[in-house]
């Protein structure tokens, strides 16, 4: 019998293996080893590359699962995130980089074709470890990247380089913020290490505001009076936003309505399929569509397939004041498609209906 208090010694020996494992993946990244193995065999191609853009916690993940499942291709995961792309901040990418359309920076340039044809992995990979995650990383060799930092740069990338698609999704900024609020994911980062994401600050916007081309002459004054944490995240929601829908149309990249989707899943894909040349829709894309991503937090899983709860959330952990100030800096935006009704005005945000 054993010692009352004294753990049985296979137990033991179990978390001294467990422990020595974990030290083993920390000290010598194997799956950091693993992705530079792979990559480097392969030769990805600009052309085949299909980039998701979108403000965090708007549904890049989600979309990005859905169309991983196209033959031949394997994902890379936010690549101007610091914590896991350290070079990007070394070449001078920051949280929201913005530049005119025609302006020329020549080191960001560089870094994002060495990204667009697989020369630089994360540092620490994120995905689901399972056989089908796998095989896809092993044998697919076009690649589909997923940003929540880059849509300030869409016309500056999409005039440089001359991808396969760039799919832009948009989601309810009430939504939104509500689960930045939650997770404390908000997509931004000190400019040093060790990179902890970190809620912006009015100074960060209002610095950004001023680098923007475009934005009416009273607009930086108005966010001047802002003051709540949900008022700044609005305000970052605008800017992620108004650049790529306030460009001129047709736009070189696809719009992806959060909401619509969600609705009217396999209908969406099919379009979006269609759009880029893909005639057939592989079963697991309109499986992916209906269940959650590997970043929704677990007490929000259960509403993924119940849709209507799902979009109206946000209703029920904002209060009336938050929403009201949130709406508020977006109608100062003139970006008000989005009001208090779960889901968009989709005309006047000129999408197919």
């Amino acid at each position: 019998m054993e010692e009352e208090g004294r753990k049985p010694e296979y137990i033991t020996k179990s978390f001294k293996l467990y422990n020595l494992t974990l030290k083993f993946i920390e000290n010598k990244n194997i799956l950091q080893y693993f992705e530079k193995i792979i990559f480097s065999k392969k030769r990805f191609d600009i052309k085949d590359v299909i980039l998701i853009a979108g403000t965090p916690r708007s549904g890049t993940t989600w979309l990005m699962d859905i169309m991983t499942t196209i033959p031949d291709y394997t994902s890379l995961f936010e690549p101007i995130n610091p914590v896991w792309f350290p070079e990007s901040f070394h070449v001078g990418f920051k949280s929201r980089t913005y530049l005119p359309v025609d302006k020329n920076w020549n080191e960001g340039e560089d870094y994002l074709r060495k990204i667009f044809t697989g020369k630089i992995v994360s540092r620490v990979p994120n995905y689901q470890l399972n056989l089908e995650v796998i095989m896809r990383r092993l044998l697919g060799h076009k690649l589909i990247i997923k940003a929540v930092r880059l849509n300030r740069m869409l016309p500056w990338i999409t005039k440089r380089f001359k991808l396969r698609c760039v799919f832009f999704i948009i989601r309810h900024p009430c939504a939104v913020i509500s689960s930045q609020l939650k997770t404390g994911f908000y997509g931004y980062h000190p400019s040093s290490p060790p990179y902890n994401d970190i809620c912006p600050n009015l100074d960060d916007i209002l610095d950004e505001v001023s680098m923007i081309n475009g934005l009416e002459s009273d607009l930086l004054n108005k966010l001047k009076k802002i003051k709540s944490k949900e008022e700044i995240l609005a305000a970052t929601w605008c800017l992620d936003n108004y650049i790529p829908l306030s460009y001129p149309k047709p736009h070189p990249w696809t719009i992806v309505v959060y909401e619509k989707l969600a609705k009217e899943g396999e209908k969406e894909i099919i379009s979006y399929f269609n759009e880029i040349g893909e005639k057939k829709i592989p079963p697991l894309a309109i499986k992916n569509s209906k269940r959650a991503s590997l970043v929704t937090i677990t007490d929000e899983v259960k509403n993924v397939s119940q849709v209507d709860v799902q979009l109206s959330k946000w209703k029920k952990t904002l209060s009336e004041k938050q929403i009201e100030r949130i709406l508020k800096v977006v109608s100062d935006f003139g970006l008000d498609f989005y009001s208090n009704d779960p889901e968009p005005d989709y005309d006047n945000i000129n999408i197919r209906l």
